[in-house]
């Protein structure tokens, strides 16, 4: 058995490219075409302030969902020992990396929320030991050796300031023009290169 079917393996780097990806670009728009296949449902080329992030688009639920099925799947693959080829391995954690963060984001929204109010954030964060132990499930299969071997507050921490630049970017940048998207993929460009 292969680890990946040829509709999986489009289906794993378009989730993949999303995760890494500029949220700002019409790309994000083509990933998802490309992930969700007839379930998906056309929307705007580009989030702008007038949008309401995530509840305006009903793919990102349907993302998310469909992260958590071929996750499990595919770790269970991982486990059994099945062949891995090519760059599989690399997409399959960045298929992890889009489903952990979906799964913790309203953690990353309590720690921007405390910085805006003022309060700690170098508290103890309720949901980190739960983050750990999923990152650990999907990252940490014996026998398999990752790419990126990433620490899981190492990959907490990305996932917090992907939130939070998105956040900024998104609400400090007005306008649903193309103009004013390619300034918010500059702002996110800049900030991960």
């Amino acid at each position: 058995m292969e680890f990946l079917s040829d509709r999986e393996r489009t289906v794993v780097r378009a989730v993949a490219r999303l995760a890494t990806g500029n949220p700002f670009l019409p790309e994000r728009v083509e990933n998802e075409r490309l992930a969700l296949g007839s379930a998906f449902t056309p929307m705007a080329s580009v989030w702008h302030e007038g949008a309401d992030l995530e509840a305006d688009n009903p793919n990102v639920e349907r993302l998310s969902e469909l992260a958590e099925g071929l996750a499990r799947e595919l770790r269970g693959r991982l486990a059994r020992g099945v062949r891995v080829r090519g760059d599989a391995l690399r997409d399959y954690e960045g298929l992890v990396f889009y489903l952990l963060y979906y799964r913790y984001l309203s953690a990353f929204a309590e720690l921007i929320e405390r910085g805006r109010a003022g309060r700690a954030t170098t508290a103890r964060i309720g949901d980190y030991e739960r983050y750990r132990a999923d990152a650990g499930h999907f990252l940490r299969i014996p026998r398999v050796s990752l790419p990126f071997e990433v620490d899981p507050a190492h990959l907490f921490a990305w996932g917090y300031q992907v939130r939070r630049a998105f956040e900024g970017t998104f609400r400090g940048i007005q306008g649903g023009s193309m103009p004013a998207a390619r300034l918010r993929a500059a702002v996110w460009q800049s900030i991960f290169t």
